[in-house]
């Protein structure tokens, strides 16, 4: 995959999340502060004007640079930094193998911003989950990253706003894994060959 169509790709999100804003504001009504729909609208409506694709290296640096100014709450870091750390690794034409290398590399960079570990309920379970099944050569597609996501329905958070909650956490899709999936969905989507 080059430039342009990653490109593409990550401009598309705005659409998905001012699609999906209100189920994501739903679900962080429930177990967060309820801004998270509206937060991922607001960074990736900024991508637009902020973008640089001279190359590959230098889109992800500036999606992250934007992501982490223009998106509120614990989100904007988190995939911020995530993008940023994802810039020391790709390549101007991402195959298989450098797809493993970004998705390590946005695990890595959740699981050190976020201090978070599997099955705390975060964007780290679908972010993580993702990895291992790149790492096992399996195919993802929308369905797989949406079953990770729903699998946080039955945890208990123990991170963020959500951990206040304790059980009453429980049955809900945490909003970042949620959010997570949209976002991993854009960047693999079709897996790159």
């Amino acid at each position: 995959m080059n430039v342009q169509d990653m490109k593409t790709r990550l401009l598309s999100l705005v659409e998905t999340f001012k699609e999906k804003e209100s189920e994501l504001t739903d679900l962080d009504r429930a177990i967060g502060d309820g801004d998270h729909g509206v937060n991922m609208v607001r960074g990736f409506e900024a991508l637009e004007q902020g973008l640089d694709d001279t190359d590959m290296k230098s889109l992800f640096k500036s999606t992250g640079m934007t992501l982490m100014s223009k998106v509120g709450g614990a989100s904007g870091p988190l995939y911020g930094f995530s993008f940023v750390k994802m810039a020391n690794v790709v390549k101007d034409d991402i195959d298989k193998e450098n797809l493993k290398e970004m998705i390590a590399a946005f695990s890595e960079a959740v699981k050190q911003r976020g201090k978070v570990e599997l099955n705390e309920k975060t964007m780290y379970d679908v972010i993580e989950r993702t990895r291992e099944a790149l790492d096992n050569d399996e195919n993802i597609d929308f369905n797989t990253l949406q079953s990770y996501a729903d699998e946080t329905k039955n945890m208990i958070a123990t991170k963020g706003r959500a951990s206040y909650f304790k059980e009453d956490s429980k049955g809900y899709i945490d909003p970042g894994a949620q959010s997570s999936v949209y976002i991993l969905n854009a960047m693999i989507g079709g897996e790159v060959e």
